[in-house]
């Protein structure tokens, strides 16, 4: 059985017959340090230190990935919670800024429609009845002649009442409006459609009369104005409408027409 082989390839006992000395001892009979302390003088750790250090720097790097991807998966969660937050809150004040607008153009439109009246017995307060326009006389801020109004929609989605005085001169009940109107603007960000009208006239059994524009028989007809309004402020997130509906009973049709 041979012994172990040294650096140069023979093995101790070959060494031994042949007289050189073991390589430890070579190496110190030439002066020359151990194989360990050489690498401790140059400044180089010991073979095994040197790969427990390796190893342990390999662990650490492993360890800082993964810390990095605990806080991006953090810093994502959190930023989608700030985000959804953000939305909320931007969500209900846009909510509130059209419920505020759907209320002040129903209390102007219920309060001047409201306020239609007949010119003489047997005819009907209103010129023109249509799905988003309507033309009516009305007992709005006189004592006096009725004044003509006309409630529309613009093409910028806008509410719109224009009011004209009667002509200087004109009596019941063949007042004549030429002159110019006072036009008031009511509100914006009306989204209402054909399929819904703001107006819909009502007869005495609360049946819509539907043949747009009514017709003068159907006019004659009109006992309650319903008026729906759909307020939709532009923007691009996905928010639903804010929706008013409210019926508004003509209590003038039940006098007799104004005097001149």
């Amino acid at each position: 059985m041979t012994g172990r082989s040294g650096a140069s390839g023979m093995s101790v006992r070959e060494r031994s017959e042949r007289g050189e000395p073991p390589m430890g001892r070579e190496r110190s009979e030439r002066g020359e340090p151990p194989m360990g302390r050489e690498r401790s003088e140059r400044g180089e750790p010991p073979m095994g230190r040197e790969r427990s250090e390796r190893g342990e720097h390999g662990s650490q790097l492993i360890e800082m990935v993964a810390t990095l991807l605990l806080l991006s998966i953090v810093m994502v969660v959190l930023y989608q919670g700030i985000t959804s937050t953000t939305n909320a809150a931007e969500g209900a004040n846009l909510r509130l800024q059209n419920l505020d607008e759907a209320r002040t153009l129903m209390a102007v439109t219920s309060k001047d429609v409201r306020t239609a009246v007949r010119l003489s017995a047997g005819t009907s307060p209103f010129v023109l009845a249509d799905r988003t326009e309507v033309v009516f006389y009305a007992n709005i801020d006189t004592t006096g002649a009725p004044k003509k109004v006309r409630i529309f929609i613009d093409p910028d989605d806008q509410l719109i009442e224009q009011a004209w005085d009667a002509d200087a001169g004109s009596s019941a009940p063949n007042y004549t409006y030429t002159g110019p109107p006072a036009v008031r603007f009511v509100g914006r960000y009306v989204d209402n459609d054909v399929a819904n009208p703001i107006f819909t006239y009502l007869d005495e059994g609360g049946t819509a009369l539907t043949n747009y524009p009514l017709s003068s028989a159907d006019m004659l007809a009109i006992k309650a104005v319903q008026i729906e309004l759909i307020v939709k402020r532009s923007t691009t997130r996905p928010l639903n409408p804010t929706v008013l509906i409210n019926r508004v009973r003509l209590p003038n049709m039940d006098y007799n027409a104004v005097a001149g």
